[in-house]
Formats: C-alpha cells, sequence, structure tokens
C-alpha cells in the first residue's frame, strides 16, 4: 500500500496506475490462456476483480448516496471476495472493503485504489505462474534429455561439450 501511495506522489495519479495495472493484468491473462495455465488463486482475484466492477457499478446508481444500509447491501457480493482485498503492511494486513461513503468521489476514489491493489496481487500471482511453468518445461525437458544420455552411456558433462551439430545428431537418437 505504501509503495502504491509512493507512486501516486511522484507525478502519477490513480487512473494512470489503474490503467497501467489492467493493460498488464490482461495482457498477462492472454499468456496464461495461450500457454493454457490455470491457477486457482489467479481465477479467484479475475473473479474478485469482476464482481468488484459490477457491485461499484450498483452502488453508483444510488439515487440517496448517503443510504448506508443500502451500500452495505449492494456490497454484500464482495464477502465472497473478501479475502481478496486484504493488503499486509508493516505485518499488519488491512482489508481495502468498505462502505459508508458520503459522496459518490469518495467511493470511486477508494474503489479505484482497491481495484489497483486487486490487480497488483493478480498481477504478481500471473507472472509467478508463468514463471513456474517455464522451470516446470526446463525440469521436464532436463528429465529427458539426462534420461536419454544415461540410455546412451553419456554423461551431461560429455553432452555439454559437444558441439551443436553433433548434440542435434545425438538428439536424434532419443526417445
Amino acid at each position: 500500500m505504501f509503495l502504491f501511495l509512493f507512486e501516486i506522489s511522484f507525478g502519477q495519479n490513480v487512473d494512470e496506475i489503474l490503467n497501467k495495472r489492467i493493460a498488464k493484468a490482461d495482457s498477462l491473462t492472454i499468456e496464461l490462456e495461450k500457454y493454457n495455465i490455470h491457477d486457482n488463486k489467479i481465477i479467484y482475484l479475475q473473479k474478485a476483480r469482476k464482481v468488484l466492477k459490477s457491485t461499484i457499478e450498483s452502488v453508483l446508481q444510488l439515487e440517496n448516496f448517503n443510504n448506508k444500509t443500502m451500500q452495505r447491501i449492494l456490497m454484500k457480493p464482495l464477502t465472497e471476495y473478501y479475502d481478496a482485498f486484504n493488503v499486509e503492511s508493516n505485518k499488519k494486513i488491512t482489508n481495502t472493503l468498505s462502505y459508508g461513503f458520503e459522496k459518490k468521489e469518495n467511493f470511486i476514489s477508494h474503489y479505484k485504489i482497491a481495484e489497483a491493489l486487486l490487480l497488483s496481487k493478480l498481477i504478481d500471482l500471473q507472472y509467478q505462474a508463468l514463471i513456474n511453468d517455464a522451470q516446470r518445461l526446463i525440469n521436464e525437458t532436463n528429465a529427458y534429455i539426462n534420461r536419454n544420455l544415461k540410455r546412451l552411456g553419456i554423461t551431461v558433462e560429455e553432452y555439454e561439450k559437444l558441439s551443436e551439430n553433433d548434440k542435434k545428431l545425438l538428439e536424434k537418437s532419443f526417445k
């Protein structure tokens, strides 16, 4: 949260930060789909983001915005995603969900920040999922190479010393 406030104080407004994070999260979603990577935590945060958007739209339609009871009722769908809005700072967890705003502008500003923080968590998880998948592929490739080298009676060190052309010739005999 402090990092977010630090960014705001150095010339970027909330809308700029939010738009950048939306673009980044959306592009990472495309990458995850491209590689067919599924992660339950990412799906949870993506659902939380969708529910947040629809909830905000509902609250903004209130004629009497000062009606705190109506704000609370309209915010109810977010309770399923309460943990998605937790932010840890100085080993203290704070939840960014709240209601009871007297002005729409305050509500909008608050929830832009909440969405930006949610997007930060989503982006972190998306990057981690891509990294984990790449590491899995590296591990599978290494296991495949090691298994075939062992079958052919060649050590990894001997394999590494081969020229690229010799490696390609040897790899044709891999199963």
